[in-house]
């Protein structure tokens, strides 16, 4: 009994405390997290301190040095307390505490300012110390990022204290490093090649390209891509893989010219480090002149233009080379059906000064001299040089020096004896000898003013020409030697001297601005041709006739340039690039002035949806004056006239960008791209080597291209590539009375279905295999539909009826091309060697031999056949094979 009885007085005990304990939530029933409802205007502390302990069981804690900044307003419906007092306190320098029932006020403490520094410096390969273009750099912590700029310097700036860098860059082990910021700090990354097959696709994650860009429209394009693509007789080429990618066209089948969104093959701006390139071609259009093996680096935007590019309508390529190895000596050998291939690069001093040399040239003309007479000599080749030298004076100031020098070269030389029983009668030599190509010598200082300052200054040389010599000497031997000579010399071109500073400022990581001024002084040199003709008879004198054209002088011009842009943050998923290019353009005693808007606006939807827009224009003072479809060493620049002006375009354009799938990239844009003063020579007249009052030969008039994209990537494993495909429409309209009598007609490379697709496939480390299939629709020329015969009057003298015939054409660009397919192949069977690694290549381009039209012409009603279309197809099936090997 006693047991029960001190039992039931503990269990009495224990609930009697526990009432105790409960009883204030019982009487109020309310507690931090539980809701209740507070509506007071213009309140005092007091009385906003009465309403709230009239409605709970708490009580506040405060003393007298506890104020208002400003009256309490506030209308809460059954919200927490916790809730309720934040709103109350929210612009009030009042900090509260729940401790128990009690409710503490406190004097909020002014927190100290978290001072920021900066980290900057450049991302380099480790091996090499070649610096990494559009390298990014992200921080985890503050979820700030930035990408290294075209020299591979960056900047960010971050809050002192603890901080995780990551470093990542294409085809490299990703890098991390922790490090305490208590100062403005140097931090020179070098990542190690992972030399995984995913870097040969397209992968668009870097500043200026892809979803995480603010620009649209600019593709990045790694060499890898551009090495593994099969492409005629084994070549790789620069310009081919460009054609690629949506909204880009060839023109001519199989040729490296480009056109972008309706746009001409001389609209594009096409760099080399930062220096214009005006003869892109060899062979006659079917290659370019860049080396990949010398290259780096190539972006392509086709809208959206950054303020800083200008002087052309429908795209910018830029293309970056390598600088070299600071640490060790290497370089590749290759010879393949085409050409053949040397690369070398290393330190002249370890760690300060390197170079890299790159030399290639084609040999057709080689083995074919074996075959030939030894009076006959011909045949054709082309060839490139690139050279550089890169010198670290610091880690704040560097030189780059380079060179380029390419050139395509035919040649003829011939002669012919003519004897009667061992009795010379004659000898005639005919001589023939055509060159035209680029040279470009340039100087690049870098220099970085500050860790938030960056610049570069360059200074270039830049001569594009042609020179075409024929020769015809003729010597006859009877009663006395007579002589006949005939000598013609044929130049052209265009010389460039200039200078460009740009400077790169990063204030923060939600500003990056570019800034920067540039001038060009242009020579212009249409045709300048001379011709002699000398006689000989006997003993005496000489007789000799020169012809001369002095009619085209030189033609000087004078380009100047401004521009600034700015790309920074409207809001945590709004990105803006906003930016200005001026330009001035004197010629002739014209000048002409353009500022240009550009800007590019990107929201983020989520993590993996970015939505873009853009609006851009760009004006143009130069033109290519062409007549076929080939690229011809005889095609000519020539700048505007006080007749003939500018070219302007104005482009809009959007897009979706969609990454939520693992290793996959999904991309669509529209676009609509408005064109003025676009060039077209008159109806019956074309450009044939003459550039004599050329602006009175074509009529200025507008343009219109519409379209859209559609582009998926697949960017991880042993599989990668993509498939792309573009819709446009393309057009011209001139005033009436002019080309079509005034109405719209379509441009001639208007095709209007275009797919793509490149598959990369890595079986293992010795093998892999890449295929590509390109799908156009035919483009537009005109054919006439009618033909007839007109009589003219007699002619008094002669009686004699002339007849003449006659086309009649409806329209211009009135008949449709068929189509054009192919699908081109490749292999690669790599093997590790004592040395370096050996590679044999094994391509096919057209593999199952489409007829497609290379070349199209039409040919006029004879005596013997009627008129008709002929369809020239000379790139069917072409097996070709190379050997390469690195060291």
């Amino acid at each position: 009994m006693k047991i029960h009885r001190i039992a039931g007085c503990l269990a009495r005990t224990l609930f009697l405390a526990g009432v105790l304990l409960l009883f204030p939530h019982i009487l109020k029933g309310q507690s931090p997290g539980d809701s209740l409802s507070i509506h007071v205007r213009n309140a005092t502390l007091e009385e906003f301190v009465r309403h709230v302990e009239a409605a709970t069981h708490y009580s506040f804690v405060y003393s007298e040095e506890i104020k208002l900044a400003s009256l309490i307003t506030l209308d809460a419906d059954k919200q927490p307390l916790r809730k309720i007092l934040d709103q109350a306190f929210a612009k009030q320098p009042i900090t509260y505490q729940i401790t128990g029932r009690h409710i503490l006020l406190r004097k909020k403490t002014e927190k100290p300012v978290s001072r920021k520094f900066t980290i900057s410096g450049y991302v380099t390969d480790g091996t090499s110390s070649e610096t990494l273009i559009g390298a990014n750099v992200f921080e985890s912590r503050q979820q700030q990022g930035t990408a290294t700029n075209p020299y591979g310097f960056y900047s960010l700036t971050l809050p002192e204290g603890a901080n995780v860098l990551h470093f990542s860059y294409l085809g490299y082990s990703s890098h991390s490093t922790g490090l305490i910021l208590l100062r403005d700090t140097v931090l020179n990354i070098r990542l190690t090649s992972d030399n995984q097959l995913q870097e040969v696709v397209v992968i668009s994650d870097k500043v200026e390209a892809g979803i995480k860009a603010t620009q649209m429209s600019a593709i990045d394009i790694p060499m890898a891509q551009i090495k593994h693509t099969p492409a005629v007789l084994g070549e790789p080429d620069v310009m081919k893989t460009i054609q690629l990618m949506p909204g880009v066209q060839s023109g001519l089948e199989g040729s490296a010219g480009l056109h972008v969104r309706g746009g001409g093959p001389d609209q594009n701006l096409i760099l080399l480090d930062g220096i214009p390139v005006y003869n892109v071609d060899h062979m006659f259009g079917f290659f370019s002149v860049f080396t990949p093996e010398a290259v780096k680096k190539v972006t392509l935007f086709k809208g959206s233009f950054p303020a800083r590019f200008g002087g052309r309508l429908s795209s910018v390529v830029d293309i970056r080379t390598n600088d070299g190895d600071m640490k060790k000596f290497h370089g590749m050998f290759s010879i393949g059906s085409l050409t053949t291939k040397l690369q070398f690069e290393g330190p002249i001093v370890k760690n300060r000064t390197a170079f890299n040399i790159s030399l290639r040239r084609s040999y057709v003309d080689l083995p074919i001299r074996a075959f030939l007479r030894e009076d006959l000599k011909f045949g054709y080749f082309f060839y490139d040089i690139n050279a550089k030298v890169n010198h670290k004076f610091s880690d704040r100031s560097r030189l780059f020096l380079s060179f380029y020098n390419g050139k395509d070269k035919y040649f003829f030389d011939e002669t012919d004896k003519n004897d009667n029983e061992g009795e010379l009668l004659s000898i005639q030599r005919i001589r023939s000898d055509v060159h035209w190509g680029n040279t470009i010598v340039s100087g690049r200082w870098n220099y970085i003013f500050n860790n938030k300052l960056f610049s570069n200054t360059t200074v270039a040389y830049n001569n594009c020409q042609m020179s075409a010599l024929s020769e015809n000497n003729y010597q006859y031997f009877e009663k006395q030697t007579t002589e006949y000579n005939y000598r013609s010399d044929y130049r052209s071109g265009i010389t460039d001297w200039s200078w460009q500073t740009d400077f790169d400022y990063t204030p923060n990581p939600q500003h990056r601005i570019r800034f920067g001024s540039g001038y060009l002084y242009h020579t212009f040199k249409p045709e300048i041709a001379t011709a002699r003709i000398a006689d000989k008879v006997g003993d005496s004198p000489s007789q000799e006739v020169l012809f001369s054209d002095l009619a085209n002088q030189p033609i000087q011009a004078h380009e100047m340039t401004l521009y600034a842009e700015d790309n920074f943050e409207l809001g945590p998923r709004t990105h803006l690039n906003g930016g200005l290019h001026f330009s001035l353009f004197n010629v002739q005693s014209k000048t002409y002035a353009s500022l240009q808007p550009r800007i590019s606006l990107r929201h983020q939807l989520g993590k993996n949806v970015a939505l873009k827009a853009a609006y851009t224009q760009m004006n143009q003072y130069v033109q290519l004056l062409t007549s076929t479809p080939f690229s011809m060493p005889t095609d000519l620049w020539v700048p505007v006239t006080g007749d003939i002006k500018p070219m302007q375009a104005h482009q809009l354009s959007a897009g979706i960008y969609f990454t939520g799938l693992t290793g996959w990239e999904f991309s669509a844009e529209a676009y609509s791209k408005q064109m003025k003063n676009v060039l077209e020579y008159k109806d019956g007249i074309t450009f044939l080597g003459s550039s004599s009052s050329w602006d009175k030969k074509v009529e200025m008039g507008t343009g219109r291209a519409v379209g859209f994209e559609l582009m998926v990537q697949k960017t991880a494993g042993r599989t990668t590539g993509w498939m792309a495909y573009a819709w446009g429409k393309n057009d011209r309209k001139f005033p009436e009375g002019s080309i079509n009598n005034g109405q719209r007609f379509p441009y001639k490379y208007d095709r209007r279905h275009n797919i793509t697709a490149v598959i990369n496939q890595k079986i293992n480390d010795r093998i892999d295999v890449s295929a590509s299939w390109i799908f156009n629709t035919g483009g537009a020329m005109t054919v006439p539909q009618e033909s007839t015969a007109i009589i003219r009057p007699a002619d008094a003298a002669s009686y004699r009826q002339p007849v003449e015939d006659a086309n009649y054409i409806e329209s211009r660009n009135n008949y449709r091309l068929p189509a054009s397919h192919r699908l081109n192949l490749g292999v690669n069977f790599n093997k590790k060697t004592k040395h370096g690694v050996r590679t044999w290549n094994f391509s096919v381009y057209n593999a199952y031999a489409a007829q497609n039209p290379n070349l199209v012409y039409y040919s006029p009603a004879t005596t013997y056949e009627k008129a008709h279309i002929t369809q020239l197809t000379f790139l069917t099936f072409m097996p070709s094979v190379t050997y390469i090997y690195k060291f």
